[in-house]
């Protein structure tokens, strides 16, 4: 029997799908387990890739300080969580993983604020004090009235939908040992290369430019371009983190293929990428236009056994996509 891993996974895959395929390169670092503690935030850095508290805990234990890490600012924002809710000083109860590595580092998951209201700092992490968290109001537009179809700011559903199937050969598995995981394109802050900039969770953006479509990710502050009028890359054309793209319609649907890919990795966990990599893209709109569905097809004979399939769907939220100004950490 050949030796290979099928990994069937649902999760919002990025930054790259750093959450990207099967794990954000931050989530390897703590235990499933909870801490609870008590205490005041000394420190609170709004910053991206994640933002970072200072956390003094108080009690029977005795002081001590803690570093920790939360989601990006845009998906905290998304969910009603901002900056002015953490008043440095203020007594709150938080909850978070431990840190594999470090005794004094957190993945912060929820805070109890103040005032009552609960806070989930990461991901959709369900409430632990409460009955509920802090949510923001969240609705599609009215897409089909301002009929701009393709072209504007999408973003992922909540929870994730994301699924992706691959089959790994035995050498792209062992090669993974060899990822450093807490020294990084994710924790140095990027760039990433294609696909797993298209499996982020932030949100993307589609520019019609004529005879090219511009298509953005916030994460790392990513611009793609997709030449809608060739069919196969210019001769000559040097290979790129991100490829050479080429586009066409198909019944209304977008098809996309990215050759010319030189980056070592198919995801965020080390598992190697050769440069003979081919990835088609194909983009549904709705009738109504609130929602971009689309598959990712990825075909890297060195290191998949058989094409991986990503399936996953935007939607029109009426987004802005911001500056992600990342600042590297090493957790």
């Amino acid at each position: 029997m050949r030796a290979l891993e099928r990994c069937v996974l649902t999760a919002a895959i990025a930054i790259a799908a750093s959450h990207p395929v099967a794990a954000h390169h931050s989530t390897a670092f703590y235990a499933e387990e909870f801490v609870e503690l008590e205490g005041e935030f000394v420190r609170v850095d709004w910053i991206n890739p994640h933002v970072r508290f200072v956390f003094r805990s108080t009690g029977a234990a005795g002081e001590k300080l803690w570093q920790m890490e939360a989601s990006a600012i845009s998906a905290l924002e998304r969910r009603g969580v901002t900056r002015d809710m953490f008043r440095v000083g203020e007594r709150v109860k938080i909850a978070g993983h431990p840190s594999t590595r470090n005794p004094s580092q957190l993945q912060l998951m929820n805070v109890l604020l103040a005032d009552g209201r609960e806070a989930s700092l990461w991901l959709d992490s369900p409430p632990r004090f409460n009955q509920a968290v802090v949510k923001a109001a969240e609705r599609v537009v009215d897409a089909a009235s301002e009929n701009r179809g393709f072209f504007r700011v999408w973003s992922g559903p909540r929870p994730p939908s994301l699924r992706m199937t691959a089959s790994f050969t035995q050498a792209a598995i062992e090669a993974r040992k060899s990822f450093d995981l807490l020294d990084n394109f994710a924790t140095r802050c990027g760039p990433q290369g294609m696909p797993s900039i298209m499996t982020g969770p932030l949100p993307f953006e589609l520019l019609d430019r004529g005879t090219e479509i511009v298509l953005r990710a916030e994460i790392y502050d990513t611009v793609r371009t997709i030449h809608m009028n060739e069919t196969v890359p210019p001769a000559g054309t040097a290979p790129s983190i991100l490829g050479y793209s080429v586009g066409s319609w198909d019944n209304g649907t977008l098809v996309v293929r990215t050759t010319l890919v030189d980056w070592p990795y198919f995801d965020a966990i080390g598992t190697p990428q050769s440069k003979a990599v081919a990835i088609d893209e194909r983009y549904t709109l709705s009738a109504d236009q609130t929602r971009l569905d689309f598959r990712i097809t990825v075909t890297d004979p060195a290191n998949l056994v058989e094409p991986a399939v990503v399936d996953s769907h935007w939607l029109a939220l009426g987004a802005t996509l911001q500056r992600f100004d990342c600042q590297a950490t090493r957790p």
